[in-house]
C-alpha cells in the first residue's frame, strides 16, 4: 500500500429544518503517504436498508516536500485569486538541521479574521521519529497581515528527534464552524436558523515540514558518553560528613539545565575499596520555561564505609553534548571527605587480640602404660544430643541466617558493581510503577498523557532489561534485539503494534475511546509479562 491509514473516529449530526429531520454520520481517516506520486483511492461502498451506495473515486497527488519552499506569511494569507483569506493555519520550526535528541521547537498558529462557533477541533501534526512534549498554549492575540487584523491562537511543542536522516512533520488540520455568508434564501421567520444547523464547517491545514537530523560527531566523544544533549549543571552533596563504620552516607546528585531531562543517565561511579555503594532512588522535575524543555534530575547514592579513617568519595563526572557550540562537555563534582569513626566495641579483623596459652610439658605418669587390646564394645548411655530436633534447630538457625546474609551481601555488591545486572533486576519493578501511573491516567480526557506513560514504560523496561540506552531506541532496534534473544515473531509484532498505537495516540489523543485505552493498558501488561520471559543470554 502507498499509504498508512489511521482511523480518527466518527461523528454524527442531526439537524431540523422546517420540520424536516436529517441526520449524517462522518467517518474520518488519516492517510500518511509513503512516497511522492499520484495514487487513486477506489470508491467506498456502503450498504443501507439492503441497498448498496457507492462514493466517488478520488485521486491524490503526493508532492516531494523537500523541493517546496516555505511561503511568506503574507502569501499564506491570500488565496490563488489574490483575495485575503478569512482563516489559515501555519506550522513553523525554529531549526531544520538539528542534532539527534536536540530540541526542535514547533509552533502551530491558527489565524482567523472572522468569528467561529464553539471550539475548533485540532488534528495535531504527526511527528513520527520524534519524542514529543507539549510546551503549552499562548494567550490569544491579534496580528495585522496585509492590512487585515487576525486573531491568532498559538500552541508550541518540543520535539526531540530520535534518529538521524530526513524526518517529516506531518500536516496539521483544524475544523470549526462559521456563519454562512449566503443569505439570499434566508427564511425571515426562521429565527433559530443560525442556531440549528445553519453553520458551515470549515477545515484548514498546514504544510508538511522536512527536517534533516544530524548525527553527533565522533571527534571528541567521551568513552562513557550516554547521549545527553543540552546545557547542564551538576552538584553533589552528602547528608553527613562524620559517621561510624558501616553507617550510610547518602549523596544527592542533582543534574539541572535545559534539554531532554528524561534522557539524562546516572553519572558513572567507580568501584571504591573503602565504600560499599548502593543506588537508592532517582526522580525528575520537568520545567517548560521560555519555550525550552528542561528541569532537574536527582539521583541518590548510598555510600557505606568499610573502615575508620579520613575517607574520600571521589569527584563524579557527567558528560553531555552542547549543540550550540557543537562540543562535548564534561562536568565534575567536588570530592566529598568523610570522617569515619570506630563504633563502640569495634575491632577490625586484622586487630583481633591473640595470646598463646602458656604450655607446660610434663609427665602425667611415671612410666609408659601397656596397650590394652580388649576394650570391649561401646554401650549407649542415652540419646545422642547431636540427633535431637532441638539441637538441630537451635544450631541450624545461625547457619541459615549466615547463608542468607552472605547471599544478600553478594547480591547487593553485584547490584553496585554490575550496572547491567542492577538495571535488569529493577526493570520489572520500575515498569510496574509506570504502568500504575498510566492506569491512574486511563481516561479519555488524559489520553495523551496515558499513552506517553505507556510508551515510556515499554521502552524504558526494554532498555533496562537488556542494559541498553533508551536514547534513540527505535522499533527496528527493539525488533533486532528481541530476535537476537530468541524471541518469537508474534511478540515482536505485538510490541510494534503497541508502539505504533502509542505514537498515533500521543499525536491525536482526541480520536481515542475509553475502550481503546482499556485495551492498550491490558496489552501493555501482557506484552511486558511476555518480554520478562525472554532470556538475557
Amino acid at each position: 500500500p502507498m499509504f498508512e491509514v489511521y482511523s480518527q473516529g466518527r461523528s454524527s449530526n442531526i439537524s431540523i429544518v422546517n420540520g424536516q429531520i436529517s441526520s449524517s454520520v462522518t467517518y474520518r481517516y488519516m492517510l500518511l503517504p509513503k512516497k511522492p506520486g499520484t495514487f487513486p483511492i477506489d470508491q467506498i461502498a456502503v450498504v443501507h436498508n439492503n441497498k448498496r451506495y457507492k462514493g466517488n473515486r478520488l485521486e491524490l497527488t503526493v508532492l516531494n516536500t523537500g523541493t517546496v519552499a516555505s511561503p511568506r506569511l503574507e502569501d499564506r494569507a491570500v488565496d490563488r485569486q489574490g483575495k485575503s483569506k478569512d482563516h489559515f493555519l501555519e506550522v513553523v520550526v525554529d531549526k531544520k538541521n538539528p542534532y539527534v535528541n536536540e530540541q526542535v521547537t514547533l509552533t502551530l498558529k491558527f489565524y482567523t479574521a472572522v468569528q467561529y462557533y464553539g471550539s475548533p477541533e485540532l488534528s495535531e501534526p504527526t511527528t513520527t521519529g520524534f519524542w514529543t512534549e507539549l510546551l503549552g498554549n499562548k494567550a490569544p492575540y491579534h496580528q495585522k497581515i496585509n492590512n487585515r487584523t487576525y486573531k491568532v491562537i498559538e500552541r508550541k511543542y518540543a520535539l526531540f528527534p530520535t534518529q538521524t536522516g530526513e524526518l517529516t512533520i506531518g500536516r496539521a488540520t483544524i475544523r470549526f464552524n462559521v456563519a454562512r455568508r449566503d443569505r439570499r434564501f434566508r427564511d425571515p421567520f426562521n429565527v433559530f436558523g443560525d442556531f440549528f444547523g445553519s453553520g458551515q464547517e470549515v477545515s484548514v491545514g498546514s504544510r508538511p515540514i522536512t527536517i534533516d537530523v544530524r548525527p553527533l560527531p565522533q571527534q571528541g566523544r567521551p568513552a562513557d558518553f550516554t547521549g545527553t544533549i543540552g546545557n547542564f549543571r551538576i552538584n553533589a552533596i552528602a547528608d553527613k560528613r562524620q559517621v561510624e563504620v558501616n553507617q550510610p552516607v547518602t549523596v544527592t546528585i542533582k543534574i539541572s539545565g535545559s534539554g531532554n531531562i528524561k534522557s539524562v543517565a546516572e553519572p558513572i561511579i567507580p568501584e571504591l575499596d573503602d565504600f560499599r555503594i548502593y543506588r537508592a532512588s532517582s526522580s525528575e522535575n520537568v520545567s517548560k520555561l521560555h519555550d525550552k524543555l528542561g528541569g532537574t534530575k536527582i539521583f541518590e547514592e548510598v555510600f557505606i564505609p568499610r573502615r575508620p579513617g579520613k575517607l574520600e568519595i571521589p569527584a563524579l563526572s557527567f558528560n553531555y553534548f552542547d549543540p550550540e557550540r557543537s562540543k562535548y562537555r564534561t562536568l565534575t563534582t567536588r570530592p566529598i571527605r568523610v570522617s569515619v569513626i570506630k563504633p563502640e566495641g569495634y575491632v577490625a579483623s586484622s586487630e583481633l587480640p591473640y595470646s598463646a596459652p602458656d604450655l607446660t610439658i610434663g609427665s602425667r605418669a611415671h612410666d609408659i602404660r601397656y596397650i590394652k587390646e580388649d576394650i570391649g564394645s561401646p554401650t549407649p548411655i542415652g540419646r545422642l544430643l547431636l540427633l535431637t530436633p532441638l539441637y538441630l534447630i537451635v544450631n541450624g538457625i545461625p547457619v541459615v541466617v549466615l547463608a542468607a546474609m552472605i547471599f544478600i551481601r553478594r547480591h547487593r555488591e553485584k547490584l553496585a558493581a554490575d550496572v547491567g545486572y542492577a538495571r535488569s533486576r529493577k526493570a520489572s519493578k520500575a515498569a510496574r510503577g509506570r504502568l500504575a501511573r498510566a492506569k491512574s491516567m486511563a481516561k479519555v480526557e488524559q489520553a495523551g498523557e496515558f499513552y506517553a506513560e505507556i510508551y515510556t514504560a515499554l521502552t524504558s523496561y526494554i532498555a533496562d532489561k537488556f542494559n541498553i540506552s533508551p536514547h534513540g531506541l527505535t522499533m527496528e532496534r527493539i525488533a533486532e534485539l528481541l530476535r537476537t534473544k530468541g524471541s518469537d515473531e508474534a511478540l515482536i509484532e505485538d510490541v510494534a503494534d503497541l508502539v505504533q498505537k502509542c505514537d498515533f495516540a500521543r499525536f491525536a489523543p482526541a480520536s481515542m475511546t475509553q475502550e481503546d485505552i482499556d485495551q492498550s493498558l491490558a496489552m501493555a501488561e501482557q506484552t511486558m509479562t511476555r518480554i520478562e520471559e525472554v532470556k538475557l543470554a
